[in-house]
Parts: C-alpha cells; sequence; structure tokens
C-alpha cells in the first residue's frame, strides 16, 4: 500500500479512509451512501468524502493533494499543474480572471462558450481573429499564424492570445510558431486543449501545447481519458508570468468541497497513461488507421482527413475523431446518427446535416470499431444515390464589439423585432451550427450586414443557438 500511496496518492488515501469503517460523524449527510436507494450511486457514494484528516485541503495541499499536483505536472511536462472539478471551463475563467482587468485579448471567434464567461468575470476585450474553414463541411478549424501576426501588430497592448487546438474536429493549430511570435511580442500564449489531453502519451499524436511552446493550457481530461465527467486541469508553464494570480482565480472559482470521487479518477487515470498510456494509444491508433480505410470505401461515406489537414493553419490531426461526410446518401446526418442510435445500439458524438463525428476511445476493441463500421456499411447500403444539391452556410460579417462583455452582461435590455434591430446593440449570443461561429455575442452592433445575415438564417432552418427565440422572429437587445 505504501507504493500505491507514493503513485496514486488520492486514491490510495481515500481508499484507506473507507476501509477503516469509520462511524462518520461529518459531511456528507448520506453519510457513505447511506440514504441513497440506487445501489450505483451508492459505490460512488462511498468515496464521496469531505476534506477530514488524510485526505489533505484542496485549497491549502500540504499532503495527497500536493504530491498527486506534482505527480500530474510533471506527467503533462508543466511547472505547475492544477486539478480542476468543474470541467475545463473553470480553468479557462480561471486563465481569463487572472489577466489584467479590462485587458485586451485575441480570441478565436469559433471560442468555446465559457470564453464568454471568462471575458464577463474579467471585463476582457475582445479581439477576435477569423477562423479557417473546410470549404465542403463548412466548420471551422484553425487560426492561422499570419492571423495573429497582424492583429499584434494592429493591437500591440493586448495581453495575451487565447487559442482553441485542438478543435472540437481534432484539428490543431501551429502551436510553436504562434509561440514564437507571442513570445516576441511580450504576450502570453493560453491554450483551451480540453480535447487533447491524451496527446503527451504518445509521439505519433499531436504535440501537446506546452511542450511546443505555449504558456499555459487547459485539458478536459473526462473527454478523451477515463475521469469522470468534470473531471479536467490546469497548466501553467515553468516561466508563466504570474502563477500567483492563476492561483488566487482558480481557489476563488473552486468550490470548498471537492468531489474525491473526480480526484481519484485523475490520480488513477494519470497513472494509468504513465504505466499504459503509450501502448494504448498505439493499439487505438492501429485500430483508427485501419477503420478510416475500411470505412472511407464505404459507397456514399467520405472519411475527411486529409481534406481538414489541407485547411490553412491546421497542423496535426487527432486520429480518434472519425469525421465522416454523408453528401452521397439519400439521407443526411441526422437521419444517420438515428438510424445508428435506434436500429444498432450506436451513439455518435455529434451529427449535423452534412456529417456525422464519432469519437473514438483508447478503450474502444477491435469489435467496437468493427461493429461501427458495419452499422455504417449496412445503411449506406440501403440508402445510397447520386450526388445531392448541399446547402451550406454563409460566413458571418465581421463584428464591430461596442460593449465588452462583462458591460453587455450587466446591461439592461429589450426585445424588439427583428427586421427592426439595425443599429442596436445586441444583448444574446445568435450562433448557427455548423459552423458554430457566432454571428452576435452579447454588446455587438447588430449592423446591416448582420441584419441580413440573421435574415438568412432565419430563412435557411438553420440550428440556431443562444437566441431566446431560436425562429429569430426577435432578438434581444441593449436598452440604450
Amino acid at each position: 500500500m505504501l507504493f500505491l500511496h507514493q503513485i496514486t496518492p488520492i486514491y490510495s488515501a481515500l481508499k484507506n479512509y473507507v476501509e477503516e469503517n469509520n462511524l462518520r460523524l461529518h459531511m456528507p449527510g448520506h453519510i457513505g451512501g447511506q440514504g441513497i436507494s440506487a445501489e450505483e450511486l451508492k459505490a460512488i457514494a462511498l468515496f464521496d468524502q469531505s476534506e477530514v484528516p488524510g485526505l489533505d485541503d484542496l485549497h491549502l495541499p500540504l499532503d495527497v493533494i500536493k504530491k498527486s499536483r506534482k505527480l500530474l505536472a510533471e506527467a503533462y511536462g508543466a511547472g505547475e499543474s492544477f486539478f480542476l472539478i468543474n470541467g475545463a471551463t473553470s480553468g479557462i475563467h480561471s486563465l481569463f480572471l487572472s489577466m489584467n482587468q479590462g485587458s485586451k485579448i485575441l480570441i478565436p471567434r469559433n471560442a468555446h462558450r465559457s470564453f464568454f464567461g471568462g471575458m464577463v468575470l474579467s471585463a476582457a476585450v475582445p479581439v477576435y481573429m477569423p477562423c479557417q474553414f473546410e470549404p465542403e463541411l463548412g466548420i471551422a478549424l484553425s487560426v492561422k499564424s499570419e492571423d495573429i501576426a497582424d492583429l499584434l501588430f494592429l493591437h500591440p497592448d493586448v495581453q495575451a492570445a487565447f487559442i482553441t487546438s485542438p478543435s472540437y474536429y481534432g484539428t490543431t493549430c501551429d502551436i510553436k510558431s504562434l509561440s514564437r511570435l507571442s513570445r516576441a511580442a511580450g504576450k502570453i500564449l493560453c491554450v483551451d486543449e480540453a480535447h487533447g489531453g491524451h496527446f503527451p502519451f504518445h509521439e505519433s499524436y499531436p504535440k501537446p501545447a506546452l511542450k511546443a511552446g505555449a504558456d499555459a493550457a487547459v485539458n478536459g481530461l473526462h473527454k478523451t481519458m477515463p475521469v469522470l465527467n468534470q473531471g479536467a486541469c490546469l497548466h501553467l508553464s515553468s516561466d508563466f508570468p504570474h502563477k500567483e494570480r492563476v492561483s488566487a482565480s482558480w481557489s476563488l472559482l473552486s468550490t470548498s468541497s471537492p468531489s474525491y470521487p473526480i480526484l481519484a479518477s485523475i490520480d488513477l487515470a494519470r497513472d494509468l497513461m504513465k504505466r499504459k498510456g503509450r501502448s494504448l494509444l498505439d493499439t487505438a491508433l492501429g485500430f483508427s488507421l485501419e477503420y478510416k480505410g475500411k470505412i472511407g470505401k464505404i459507397k456514399g461515406l467520405r472519411v475527411f482527413d486529409d481534406e481538414l489537414k489541407k485547411v490553412f493553419g491546421v497542423h496535426e490531426l487527432d486520429p480518434l475523431k472519425i469525421l465522416v461526410s454523408v453528401k452521397d446518401l439519400k439521407i443526411d446526418g441526422y437521419e444517420l446518427s438515428w438510424l445508428l442510435r435506434h436500429r444498432y445500439q450506436i451513439q455518435v458524438e455529434i451529427e449535423e446535416q452534412h456529417y456525422i463525428m464519432a469519437m473514438m476511445s483508447i478503450f474502444h476493441q477491435k469489435s467496437d470499431w468493427e461493429r461501427f463500421y458495419q452499422a455504417l456499411k449496412d445503411i449506406a447500403a440501403s440508402y445510397i444515390s447520386g450526388q445531392k444539391l448541399l446547402s451550406y452556410l454563409e460566413t458571418p460579417p465581421e463584428p464591430q464589439v461596442i460593449l465588452n462583455p462583462r458591460e453587455a452582461f450587466f446591461a439592461a435590455r429589450k426585445e424588439i423585432r427583428l427586421d427592426l434591430a439595425a443599429g442596436e446593440v445586441s444583448a444574446e449570443m445568435v450562433a448557427a451550427y455548423p459552423p458554430g461561429i457566432p454571428c452576435l455575442l452579447p454588446g455587438e452592433l447588430i449592423t446591416k450586414e448582420v441584419l441580413a445575415y440573421l435574415e438568412y438564417l432565419r430563412k435557411s432552418g438553420s440550428h440556431i443557438q443562444g437566441a431566446d427565440d431560436p425562429e429569430l422572429k426577435s432578438i434581444k437587445v441593449i436598452n440604450q
């Protein structure tokens, strides 16, 4: 047990406490699962503890949490690492909150919604970077180093650049080049690497952000590793300029009642990846190469790999994201996903009109890959057709920021008819999926071009997110 305590400090201490079989006269109120009727939840509740002696303190770690954080930092090549138990979102918020109040930040337009929350918390002023699209599927994938260089020249007062790499679709940016640019300009480069927590453990996968020169990176470990939902981590490079401010921001945003099951799952996953990660990733890579080739030969389907790599700014690709175009089938991606779920009991990560995407895990066996392949083969044989006419969304107009997100968040608002909105300042987000790039964010001017685009979205029948009125007959604006 002493050896286990050294390699999985949190899990081992937690297991020791459970085995002591103490009378629990402390929080939480279920006292180890008593009163929880579902047996499945009882098993988790047994390890759901508060910070009793021996289990350390998340906010003032001196024992097992401190040791586990050090092991996590070593595994990821970080100067310091923090546990996140509210997902990668809390790490992104922590980085934003650690910046100078009201500072300018370079941000990709297709950033996760947590970026907006971070700007509300920090009063950051966004300077948006243009996104590079894959033209056939209309999805946003990357930012170009040339664009960032231009923006750094035009906005020498920005404090940091914050990019997303990998994208939701597994494409990474050229972080090495972006790091050189940001460091030469004296700026911080932060990376939302939520989908890349497995990258450090195999050289044939994309290079991890920190290793490529990023100053900070956030990993949503639960996305790609054996970690419970909400389990994530924030890493800082050894020369990160204001670690104390990040630490204070992280502590401010983190609960004082941490989930020990989540912490233990991170502890165990980090140990597993150190010991067996390369082997597991190697096996998964072999399956990916084999089955991407097989799926790509199914008549009516196409696996998008080379197409993604050709997009400007895309540097590498995660082999465990399987993006499949359905343009030569009679059915669209929504219908294909429905058939997979209801006829074959297979649930994919996402479906859109023109594609589906599967996220493969290092724990999927060959039989799982084969099952997915056979289901696609069966469905495609029943719905093959010639090329159908596909509709694609145009790129949204360039945004004009009038109020920063924090100012817009607290401003009074009113609802008006969409056709009367030109010249108003938006109080809500409007985004169509795909491409997932907001046409509007709170605080941005509704120009004639933006209004025309919104009318176009409304008539296209696109899937709209963010707006209170999904039919876009009305919109909320700042009550000036």
